[in-house]
């Protein structure tokens, strides 16, 4: 088969890049919004694992619904990886932020 009619896999396509950007900043604002809210003292402990347990099946769940409930739109592996590695950078990023904010 000639090259050219060979399938094209780009991962690092716009639309990769808005999924991460989108779930980074999704969770950076959790994290800030979960750590200055004061009026549940019970939600403070393992703030990163719930997050990352939240945004992650939210954006798994989304890639679901838009296989089962569009007829345009299709489940894609890499648009949920690329969800929940931003979800990961953003959450991470976010509590380094605060602790140095706190520190200060």
């Amino acid at each position: 088969m000639p090259g050219r009619e060979l399938p094209s896999l780009t991962i690092w396509e716009f639309d990769k890049i808005g999924h991460f950007g989108v779930y980074l900043i999704l969770s950076g604002l959790m994290v800030y919004g979960w750590r200055k809210q004061k009026s549940f003292s019970f939600l403070h402990s393992k703030v990163l694992l719930k997050i990352l347990l939240i945004t992650s099946v939210y954006g798994f769940a989304v890639e679901v619904m838009q296989e089962l409930f569009t007829t345009d739109r299709h489940f894609d592996m890499l648009d949920a990886l690329a969800n929940s590695v931003g979800a990961v950078v953003g959450s991470f990023v976010s509590a380094i932020f605060i602790k140095n904010e706190t520190e200060s």
